[in-house]
């Protein structure tokens, strides 16, 4: 067997399945709403992800409603089935995921943002190949802040 098979081995054992099946480049409509379920705003977002041997990329893009765009770049390495993630747009940004079965996975992030820290738990879910949904609950310090969620298709 050659170094190169047995590191694509290594990065196979490093990788949970799960995260394979969200390469690719998807596309949906985010709603933020309060604690209260009140709708906040709203914004298109395209989700760009790759993953190179253990090295994991995503780019996103936020188009608001007045057609700013905001793009957010992150990077990360899976170690031990865990994605840990950073972001050159954020100096105060750090992440990890994880597979919790159920074609689900877990996302639990925490960045500094205008002096104020943020935290978010999010869910990943596969409706089916294409198709997903993500909730996330967000948190400005202690307070709960409320939630995104955005049904996503997987562009061709």
């Amino acid at each position: 067997m050659t170094a190169s098979e047995l590191n694509r081995k290594q990065n196979d054992r490093e990788i949970p399945e799960i995260f394979h099946k969200h390469i690719g480049v998807w596309q949906g409509t985010a709603i933020k709403v309060s604690p209260q379920g009140e709708l906040q705003r709203t914004f298109d977002g395209t989700f760009a992800i790759s993953i190179t041997g253990s090295d994991y990329h995503q780019e996103n893009n936020y188009t608001s409603k007045d057609g700013t765009i905001r793009t957010l770049r992150f990077k990360g390495r899976f170690e031990n089935q865990v994605l840990i993630l950073s972001s050159s747009d954020y100096p105060e940004f750090s992440a990890t995921a994880w597979d919790a079965g159920n074609d689900t996975i877990i996302f639990r992030s925490s960045k500094i943002e205008n002096g104020k820290r943020y935290m978010y738990v999010e869910t990943m879910t596969l409706k089916e190949p294409n198709s997903r949904v993500r909730s996330t609950q967000i948190f400005q310090g202690d307070v709960f802040d409320g939630i995104t969620y955005i049904e996503e298709t997987r562009q061709k």
